[in-house]
């Protein structure tokens, strides 16, 4: 794919009913790209966690399947919220979530966390900073 090329992005309203189990990507999306979405996408989330998900095709939609419930209840998705997908034309989409407000929210958040210098200098002799990483 050439530099200059842009991959289409899309948007979607979620609805409960219709997007809790599994989401429809829309067609108008996905019959432009370049090649066929992969089997299994990659979700991340501008909070930094990152989601694994399957994509099946049911006559004729193709659907994220498998993960898609984590995503929805992690990132605590409710009705009428605005969602955006930016692919990168390979297996990541980047996921943005707009609230009732508006504004783009940050949701499942990836918190780092320092490991105390008493534990570092036991476990690591070179001096160097030793980092968790815990996923809320």
């Amino acid at each position: 794919m050439a530099s200059g090329d842009v991959l289409p992005r899309f948007f979607s309203v979620f609805l409960s009913h219709y997007s809790s189990e599994s989401f429809m990507i829309p067609t108008s999306y996905y019959e432009h790209l370049p090649r066929r979405l992969p089997k299994t996408a990659i979700l991340i989330g501008n909070g930094g966690k990152i989601w694994k998900v399957a994509t099946k095709s049911i006559r004729g939609q193709v659907y994220f399947e498998q993960g898609w419930p984590s995503f929805v209840a992690d990132t605590e998705l409710k009705d009428g919220e605005f969602l955006t997908f930016v692919f990168d034309g390979y297996n990541r989409y980047e996921v943005s979530i707009y609230g009732h407000g508006g504004c783009k929210e940050i949701r499942a958040v990836v918190e780092v966390e320092d490991i105390s210098d008493d534990e570092s200098e036991s476990d690591n002799n070179s001096g160097e900073s030793l980092v968790s990483v815990t996923q809320v």
